[in-house]
């Protein structure tokens, strides 16, 4: 088994966009250097992802005094990654940038497209033609840093064991459900709340915020909101955030979640984009149980090319949309002998 710091060793940003790593800067402390507005916080799909990601790989490669960037790596899943490397592309001062977005699709032919410096495959074997074009293309390997995401392309890749990483969330989710409403709680109405919330018609509502999906599914299991009557509010615009659906719910919140309800309202008010810290605790050791018995695993295209390229000279660093919540054990958590996700055993497939 492996471990993704065995690539990276603790150069991780998780959403948070504070290093694993406490002798490299953070978010928090490059924020007035890239001219970033207190309280911004960064995501792939805006440019201000790429100002701190390029100044973080800019920091790791000082750190182990290589010479200056050449280039930029990133390799991911989603179009929050393209964006993210068409971001770089476009940043005054950034090295060349390259991208990779793969899924293992096997329905359809093998194939690797270009479009500019960004290719897309379908397959994740396909990263080793493609480093190949790298080269080709004038990348030297020692002033290369690679930017892997970690969710679906990493741990779980996409088409392949992408499942795993949602399975364990929907756990964790139903986990927190039960030891706050307890065992007579309907089941099958938070399974069919969660699954609904989960949808893209939905993402105006919940913003594709796990935390919001789960707390609004448990409201309604609880009794407190219905289902119908939040679509129907959502929809003719009664209830315009979540923030306004706690409010409206307050005379309806059952004693059992009235301190997590109130928790939620003052978080949320506050601008955390992570409310819901007990359903993330409960996450991150679904998570785990699902890397320690072969459930989640790793890429091994991509562990396999990380590795070749490291050897060659190449910086690597990971990040993930991951809450620190869902990703760094708690001091309870690490007492009880739980790892960070970067340094949690996993099988390579």
């Amino acid at each position: 088994m492996k471990t993704i710091a065995d690539l990276t060793a603790d150069r991780v940003f998780y959403r948070d966009l504070e290093s694993c790593d406490l002798d490299l800067p953070g978010l928090s402390s490059l924020r007035a250097q890239l001219g970033l507005p207190e309280g911004l916080l960064p995501r792939k799909r805006q440019a201000a992802y790429a100002q701190v990601a390029l100044a973080l790989a800019e920091a790791a490669q000082a750190q182990r005094g290589g010479p200056p960037l050449g280039a930029l790596i990133v390799i991911g899943d989603t179009e929050n990654d393209r964006l993210l490397a068409r971001f770089l592309c476009d940043l005054p001062g950034a090295p060349p940038t390259y991208g990779f977005i793969g899924v293992d699709r096997p329905v359809a032919d093998e194939s690797l497209t270009w479009d500019g410096p960004i290719a897309t495959a379908t397959r994740w074997a396909m990263l080793h033609p493609w480093a190949a074009e790298l080269e080709r293309r004038g990348v030297r390997w020692d002033r290369a840093a690679l930017l892997i995401d970690i969710d679906k392309t990493l741990l779980g890749p996409r088409g392949r064991g992408d499942g795993a990483i949602d399975e364990a969330r929907a756990e964790g989710a139903l986990a927190v459900a039960e030891e706050l409403l307890g065992h007579s709680m309907d089941v099958s109405l938070f399974r069919r709340a969660y699954a609904e919330l989960c949808r893209q018609e939905w993402h105006s509502f919940t913003l594709d915020n796990q935390d919001y999906v789960v707390s609004t599914a448990l409201l309604i299991a609880s009794g407190a909101l219905s289902y119908d009557e939040l679509w129907a509010d959502v929809a003719v615009g009664h209830l315009i955030d979540f923030a306004a659906m706690l409010d409206a719910v307050t005379s309806q919140v059952p004693p059992s979640l009235a301190a997590l309800h109130a928790e939620l309202r003052e978080r949320v008010a506050a601008g955390d984009p992570t409310p819901f810290k007990q359903f993330r605790r409960a996450e991150f050791v679904a998570t785990l149980a699902r890397m320690a018995d072969g459930r989640l695993t790793l890429c091994g295209e991509l562990f396999a090319l990380a590795e070749r390229l490291i050897a060659a000279g190449a910086l690597c660093l990971a990040t993930s949309d991951k809450p620190a919540e869902s990703a760094l054990p708690s001091p309870a958590q690490l007492a009880a002998g739980m790892l960070p996700l970067h340094r949690a055993p996993a099988e390579v497939v």
